[in-house]
Formats: C-alpha cells, sequence, structure tokens
C-alpha cells in the first residue's frame, strides 16, 4: 500500500491539488496552498503512518481557521473512510 501511495502523491502537483481543494468547498489563498502542497508532498509518509500532530499544528498555525478546519474534517472524513486499508 504503502508504495501505492508514494506513486499517487509523487504525480500530484498543485493545480491538481488545488481543484480536488475547491471541489471540497475549500479555497486556500497562494500561501496556504504552498503549507498545504509542501506537507502532502514531503510529509505524506509521517502524517498518515507516524505522529502527525507537529505537521497538524503548522497548518494550524499558517491556515485561515476556517480553512484549518475543514482541511481537518476532510482528513477525519477519509480516515474513517479508508483507514482500515491503511
Amino acid at each position: 500500500m504503502i508504495s501505492f501511495i508514494k506513486e499517487y502523491i509523487e504525480k500530484l502537483d498543485k493545480d491538481y491539488v488545488n481543484g480536488y481543494l475547491i471541489k471540497q468547498d475549500i479555497y486556500l489563498s497562494k500561501d496556504e496552498l504552498e503549507i498545504v502542497y509542501y506537507h502532502l508532498k514531503n510529509n505524506w509518509y509521517d502524517f498518515i503512518y507516524k505522529n502527525n500532530k507537529n505537521i497538524l499544528e503548522d497548518m494550524q498555525k499558517n491556515l485561515s481557521e476556517i480553512n484549518f478546519n475543514k482541511l481537518y474534517d476532510l482528513y477525519i472524513n477519509a480516515l474513517n473512510t479508508y483507514g482500515h486499508y491503511l
């Protein structure tokens, strides 16, 4: 499963991530998108399989409260839906 996720993450670009988030009613500023994209590309393994507290704290500090809460809800929903596959 890890190699599948890694390959998927490597193919993602900012436009795809932004488009997906817009479909989820999450509208990030350019700076917010940079932060989310950075963590997605560089910290995905830690976020999924290890302690994600520092990542969440950084995102909470650097994103608007509304966008952080929407992203966090999206994360929790994905975890509840797909977590048993991980």
